[in-house]
């Protein structure tokens, strides 16, 4: 977070909403987060098989404040969200998360084993 200084909240969260790891630099936001993330999930899903397109991978909010990445990870049954305050590069965003799901996805496994 130091080298994005855009970057605003980091938060790993299991399926059923609980904080695996957060990176906030507001305290007390991670728990809110985690509890939103499976429900901003399943509405994802929910606009996708309305539409009939293949699973949810990530959702992007984007706001005149700020932009908000969600994703799943593929390495371990959790959800990632990345928050950043003011205009931000969406593909910046990407690429952060990736970096998570790389050095953490095995953590992440025994965690929720």
């Amino acid at each position: 977070m130091r080298k994005q200084p855009q970057i605003q909240h980091i938060v790993v969260a299991s399926e059923q909403g609980l904080v695996i790891a957060f990176k906030a630099r507001t305290k007390g936001a991670e728990q809110q987060l985690a509890a939103l993330s499976p429900v901003l999930g399943d509405a994802g899903e929910a606009v996708f098989n309305a539409l009939s397109l293949t699973p949810l991978g990530e959702v992007m909010l984007i706001g005149s404040e700020g932009t908000a990445y969600f994703a799943r990870l593929k390495s371990a049954p959790a959800f990632l969200l990345v928050g950043a305050k003011g205009q931000v590069n969406v593909g910046l965003l990407r690429i952060v998360a990736a970096d998570i799901e790389a050095g953490a996805g095995s953590v992440i496994n025994r965690i929720l084993q």
